[in-house]
């Protein structure tokens, strides 16, 4: 089985794709993969199975196509599968120990808010959210627990009125100081 780049798309290179019995491949420089005939059931015809690791694709692109995906195959002959992906705009929220009543997880009144504004404006252009907390001194555990509930507020918000599966990327790191 082989990928082909489809006229004028680029392919993807560092994918990984998987099969349900745990074998895993990677993409070329090229955005192409095969499974030698060795990986594929023996005999006769069956259903193959190969799910793309979303994680690996490239910050911003979201799968357009069916995933996992699911071929026919007859031995001796070659079955083309391809997986579709799409750069989807990327939001960055940069958040800091202000965002937030101090010593807590708890936001400060005007960020929901904020929240629910920014969700208006993509809920209709498929994005991702990048949440970056910068830390000044406090620890990893409560930025985390921040990050958890900011992303909460997102997700109860994108309930009721998202229109697509709405991804949201996590970092802590801590504030550069000049």
């Amino acid at each position: 089985m082989t990928a082909e780049r489809l006229q004028g798309e680029p392919g993807l290179p560092g994918v990984r794709l998987a099969t349900f019995n745990g074998t895993i491949f990677t993409t070329d420089a090229f955005g192409r993969f095969s499974v030698p005939c060795a990986k594929l059931p023996a005999d006769i015809g069956t259903n193959f199975t190969l799910k793309l690791d979303t994680r690996t694709l490239p910050t911003g692109y979201c799968v357009t196509t069916e995933n996992p995906r699911v071929a026919r195959l007859t031995p001796g002959t070659v079955t083309k599968l391809n997986f579709g992906a799409a750069i989807a705009n990327v939001v960055d929220i940069d958040l800091t120990d202000v965002a937030f009543v101090s010593g807590t997880v708890d936001p400060i009144a005007g960020l929901p808010a904020g929240i629910d504004m920014l969700i208006s404006q993509i809920r209709d252009v498929p994005s991702v959210l990048r949440l970056s907390y910068y830390t000044q001194g406090e620890g990893r555990s409560l930025a985390r627990g921040r990050l958890d509930s900011v992303e909460d507020v997102i997700r109860a918000q994108w309930r009721l009125t998202g229109r697509y599966r709405l991804l949201v990327e996590r970092t802590v790191q801590p504030l550069q100081s000049d």
